[in-house]
């Protein structure tokens, strides 16, 4: 959801750098993961009178699977894997059909290792295998490309540099010569080189198993806060995915209501602007050396209708969220006061022609055409348009991606030939 922009040193282990010196941004698939209709529908919290973020966003698709979790809390410890985002879209197109899911497995973007079920697992739940990439280049020389998830490469290396020989041990007998490291913060590049006879032992016992180049992930404990914020334990990812769903569908019907409740509010107003211009250029409202008391009372009289406006409380930008100063409340709030008509006498002389009148007759038809449009569509129709709409944002971000890993590998392949 963001997008890095400072350069990120080590995040693993003690040598992880301060949060203070690194910069991101949102990236432009964020929006399409929250967006913003649903704004209005959040609980914003108060924090020494000001309003602060809301207690928890709503995404279209549940992002614990998308990114992951892990943590430890008092008496309570949770696990999840990460999840294909594409996985889980089509996941969610499948319940909102009303079929069943198809098992998920995890997946993390970027890995070239394989991630393995493990068959007849003793645990509860799914237990996976993954292993990085090892490759023999001649007799004596192996490379290494991938390491399993959850392997720091420094931590590798360091690993690796305890098999080389110590110059502070001379009594070592070492595994290894040398080791050289030319990976970053995306790609893995270790290669190092072992005697003839080393490599026999090697490659006898398993590169893989030799060198530990895998590592175990389970589903067994998915402990996550449900909807009523209670801790409950999930077998599968599927049932988090179902649960998910139950609670966004009531989102989509409240974000129905709330919309056609504003545009028809939008429509009510243009529908007042239009008269009150033709009662201008018509000369059955004069505005001219007027007091606005006076205008007021004849709008009044006239049944216009009048827009009462309370202060809105400051929401913070909800991933984005444009503020307002200002809400205007239903036209129908009783005790219609001069600043209710705000609308109508504040518009410019300018706009008091019929070019105006067509320009907004435009504009009502378009609301009128968006009212009947939302009115038409169900909220797993709603939903299911989100979903299309990510799904290319999604496209869009991974083809960038792709023009990004192309481009270092063949910076990387430059250098290994400069080598």
């Amino acid at each position: 959801m963001c997008v890095l922009h400072s350069y990120i040193p080590s995040q693993g282990g003690k040598d992880a750098a301060s949060p203070r010196y690194i910069f991101t941004k949102l990236s432009h698939i964020t929006r399409s993961i929250f967006p913003k209709d649903d704004d209005i529908l959040l609980n914003y919290l108060n924090e020494d009178g000001q309003s602060i973020e809301p207690t928890w966003y709503m995404p279209i698709l549940p992002m614990v699977l998308v990114n992951g979790s892990e943590g430890i809390g008092t008496g309570w410890s949770t696990y999840i894997p990460n999840y294909n985002p594409r996985d889980i879209l089509a996941n969610l197109r499948r319940l909102l059909n009303g079929e069943s899911t198809v098992p998920m497995h995890p997946w993390y973007r970027g890995f070239k290792g394989s991630i393995e079920k493990t068959v007849n697992t003793k645990v509860a739940g799914s237990t996976y295998t993954v292993t990085g990439i090892i490759e023999v280049l001649d007799n004596t020389t192996l490379r290494i490309t991938e390491l399993p998830i959850r392997r720091w490469t420094q931590d590798y290396k360091d690993y690796l540099e305890s098999l080389a020989p110590d110059t502070k041990n001379k009594d070592k007998v070492p595994f290894i010569e040398d080791v050289t490291c030319q990976g970053d913060n995306e790609d893995v590049y270790i290669q190092f080189t072992l005697s003839e006879k080393n490599m026999n032992i090697a490659m006898e016992e398993g590169l893989v198993k030799k060198f530990k180049l895998t590592t175990t992930i389970g589903t067994s404990n998915m402990h996550l806060f449900d909807s009523d914020g209670k801790i409950r334990k999930y077998d599968t990812p599927e049932q988090i995915l179902e649960e998910f769903c139950h609670l966004r569908l009531e989102f989509y019907c409240k974000r129905k209501e709330a919309l056609l409740k504003s545009i028809k509010l939008d429509l009510k107003k243009l529908e007042n602007k239009v008269r009150f211009i033709r009662c201008v250029v018509d000369n059955e409202i004069i505005v001219n050396n007027r007091k606005r008391a006076d205008l007021f009372l004849e709008l009044r009289q006239k049944n216009f209708d009048p827009f009462p406006k309370k202060k809105k409380r400051a929401e913070p930008a909800a991933v984005g969220a444009l503020e307002e100063e200002e809400n205007e409340e239903s036209p129908e709030a009783a005790g219609a006061e001069p600043s209710d008509y705000e609308y109508l006498l504040s518009m410019s002389i300018g706009t008091l022609t019929l070019e105006k009148i067509q320009e907004l007759n435009a504009e009502k038809q378009k609301l009128v055409d968006d009212v009947e449009e939302l009115e038409n569509m169900s909220p797993k129709s709603l939903w299911l348009k989100d979903l299309d709409a990510f799904e290319k944002e999604l496209d869009v971000s991974n083809a960038i991606l792709c023009c990004y890993a192309s481009f270092r590998v063949l910076l990387l392949h430059l250098i290994t030939c400069q080598l």
